[in-house]
């Protein structure tokens, strides 16, 4: 398993009504097969506010990761990678 603390960037997020459906990562597009867990993170208002929406999902290429949707920065992260 490999985790990024800070995220690792996708590029070309492609969203149907705010769920992700294929985003490209390490110069590779990866689509959505299925969702298995939404969550959202709303924390440290009273630092520096974290609100992300959190989706563990497997690809059609064979990745079961955790992307991260940042809601006030609207970036997207690869936050988790399971082996």
């Amino acid at each position: 398993m490999s985790y990024w603390r800070e995220g690792n960037p996708v590029k070309d997020i492609e969203t149907e009504n705010g769920l992700p459906q294929r985003f490209t990562w390490q110069g590779r597009v990866h689509t959505v097969s299925a969702i298995a867990n939404v969550w959202r993170i709303d924390d440290a208002w009273w630092q520096q506010r974290v609100w992300q929406d959190r989706f563990k999902l497997t690809t059609t290429t064979g990745l079961l990761v955790i992307l991260s949707h940042d809601l006030l920065s609207d970036e997207w992260l690869l936050i988790r990678v399971y082996d």
